[in-house]
């Protein structure tokens, strides 16, 4: 039976919204396909390659939505609509940005994508290359990191639990969270916030780059 990678890995998505990371194998895979686990060795030597191409199915529809600038937006705002837009596809799935975190980019196109055009935005903006690309890979990591651990904490009763404990252990945390909690902060509000200093550093450390883009010359290849 021939398999195809992009419905083996929608496929793994199904099974990953189900049970979660843990459990997904590439065994469990093959069974759902009704294959044996060896056919699958042939389209994905590892886990880790299932991973990937579950990556790029996965955020595939935000990476065809991935614009450049429209005229007037400042490249700091442009980028925190992108990131946002890359959080809500990796939320989208049960741990998500945990398959997506540590993804080798020739397979995760989709993902590549991302990089690539967050570079490409920045250097017209006025980064030297080497530090919009190091922009751009701090940017995602920060992203993806951040996710993996917005969909591993504690829901918010059992977190209202834990800092009325006596024993926990960090009082000043405990009321910090308390006063969250009553204001009703959500986890939108606590990434804004997060992505906002994220932004306002690279601003800080660039403050010479220009607000809006501009196309440079494109190398020319040998």
């Amino acid at each position: 039976m021939a398999i195809d990678k992009d419905h083996a890995a929608r496929t793994a998505l199904r099974l990953l919204d189900a049970d979660g990371l843990e459990k997904l194998t590439v065994r469990r895979l093959a069974g759902e396909l009704g294959v044996q686990a060896p056919a699958l060795y042939w389209h994905f030597a590892n886990k880790r390659a299932l991973l990937d191409h579950m990556t790029d199915a996965m955020l595939a529809p935000a990476a065809a939505r991935l614009g450049r600038p429209r005229p007037g937006q400042a490249w700091w705002e442009w980028l925190g609509d992108t990131l946002e837009a890359l959080r809500r596809a990796l939320l989208a799935h049960r741990d998500g940005a945990a398959v997506a975190s540590g993804a080798d980019l020739r397979r995760a196109v989709a993902l590549g994508l991302h990089a690539e055009r967050v570079t490409e935005v920045l250097y017209e903006s006025g980064f030297a290359l080497a530090d919009a690309s190091r922009a751009a890979g701090a940017v995602l990591h920060f992203t993806v990191g951040r996710v993996v651990e917005e969909q591993s904490r504690a829901d918010a009763g059992t977190e209202q639990a834990m800092i009325a404990d006596p024993a926990f252990p960090f009082p000043l945390l405990a009321r910090s969270l308390r006063e969250r909690h009553a204001a009703a902060a959500t986890p939108d509000d606590d990434f804004g916030y997060a992505l906002a200093i994220v932004l306002a550093g690279l601003r800080t450390l660039h403050p010479d780059a220009t607000a809006t883009t501009a196309p440079r010359p494109r190398e020319s290849r040998p």
